[in-house]
């Protein structure tokens, strides 16, 4: 019974249809595996903004010249990697934009003060002169009541 329990075992993982499941499932595993291999490099590069130059080539000769002029030759000094100077880099560009928009704010604050209170309520005009003194002369003049018996 050992033997037949094998033997249906083994006829059902060479028919066709395991055969296509197999190859489904390598399939996605390796879709999966460069889907993750393509995101882990294109991870580290970042978004790239086109109002941003590209300062990588000055960054690498200023430091070539600081390294030669300010730092003794023999003293242990670690450069910065191009991944720090990047992130610093960043940094300041995020607290620039922070700073400028708080600049911003103070600015429309006093542009606000400066026009003054909007009021809402309900506009009532003076009354015109013409319509005053038709007015006045009609209060002024009462109609006489006779009473004639």
């Amino acid at each position: 019974m050992a033997s037949s329990h094998f033997a249906n075992r083994h006829r059902k993982e060479l028919s066709t249809d395991m055969i296509r499941t197999k190859i489904a499932h390598r399939k996605s595993l390796s879709q999966k595996e460069n889907r993750h291999k393509e995101y882990e490099r294109n991870r580290h590069f970042g978004l790239k903004d086109v109002n941003v130059p590209t300062l990588e080539g000055r960054f690498l000769l200023e430091l070539d010249e600081t390294s030669h002029e300010l730092v003794p030759e023999k003293a242990n000094v670690k450069t910065k990697s191009v991944k720090t100077i990047l992130g610093d880099q960043r940094k300041q560009m995020l607290q620039k934009y922070k700073e400028e928009k708080q600049l911003q704010k103070l600015k429309e604050q006093r542009e606000k003060a400066k026009r003054g209170v909007f009021k809402v309520g309900l506009y009532r005009p003076d009354i015109p002169c013409f319509l005053f003194s038709n007015q006045s002369t009609m209060k002024a003049e009462p109609k006489k009541v006779s009473l004639v018996s």
